[in-house]
């Protein structure tokens, strides 16, 4: 079976924590998160996302046509959630999901 990934497949960059047995370890920097998702950004990647950084604006979910924020998100928790039929609202992007 062949698995093909696209730019539209999410890709999660998670913020390593010191906690339980590993606390020797230092937090991964912000900065460290934040440039590899400029990175993937740059390299035509549409969901690269910030995780494990309460209130980042990486962890939510812009419109890669218009740029517009589509689903906000803090932590676990959705906050708003601006799609309309699986779109967005301001230039009608069809946005990949299952919105049902």
């Amino acid at each position: 079976m062949k698995c093909e990934v696209g730019a539209e497949v999410p890709l999660h960059f998670t913020r390593f924590h010191p906690t339980y047995r590993l606390t020797n370890l230092p937090p991964t920097p912000v900065a460290t998160l934040e440039r590899a998702r400029r990175i993937a950004l740059s390299e035509g990647l549409a969901f690269p996302y910030v995780g494990n950084v309460p209130g980042h604006p990486g962890e939510s979910t812009s419109c890669p046509g218009c740029g517009a924020m589509l689903i906000r998100r803090v932590g676990m928790a959705t906050l708003e959630n601006r799609l309309r039929k699986g779109a967005c609202p301001d230039c009608a992007r069809a946005i990949p999901g299952v919105w049902t």
